[in-house]
């Protein structure tokens, strides 16, 4: 058949590449959703982990975050506002990954990690990545021209 796609062409066809970041609050909001109050008790981290099982759609993305490798599929292990831990069956080099994750009530979030570590677990490569919000505004060193509030004499 002529018109078959390889997996790989069907996973770049999932991914969304008119807007590849996301800010926190939309982050934090999809994680409170995914995890429906299950956190790790792990207390040496800053954000509560939620362990959680979802298939991922990843993109290896380089320094200055263009696809540098094929999409692979991969699955989540836990999830937190600063980052996720992933599985694969591959070594990963990539400094950042594009995801596409979708929970089981179809809530779809796309996300730029950066890779923090790739360690061999098991038969597998886990990637722990942080999130990386989507920049905002930047802020310039002026002062606002408004006059300052005057105490109100009492």
């Amino acid at each position: 058949m002529a018109d078959d796609f390889s997996v790989k062409e069907i996973l770049s066809l999932c991914i969304d590449w008119s807007d590849t970041s996301t800010s926190r609050s939309t982050i934090s909001q999809f994680v409170k959703a995914v995890g429906r109050g299950r956190v790790s008790n792990d207390e040496r981290r800053t954000e509560k982990r939620r362990p959680v099982v979802l298939d991922i759609i990843a993109v290896p993305l380089d320094e200055d975050r263009n696809p540098c490798g094929e999409p692979f599929l991969a699955l989540s292990r836990d999830i937190s506002r600063g980052g996720i831990a992933l599985l694969h069956t591959e070594p990963v080099r990539a400094p950042f990954l594009l995801l596409r994750i979708e929970t089981l009530r179809h809530e779809v979030i796309q996300a730029v990690v950066q890779v923090i570590r790739a360690r061999s677990f098991y038969q597998f490569t886990e990637i722990s990545g942080r999130f990386v919000a989507k920049p905002g505004k930047k802020k310039t060193g002026r002062r606002s021209n408004k006059p300052k509030r005057q105490p109100v004499a009492g």
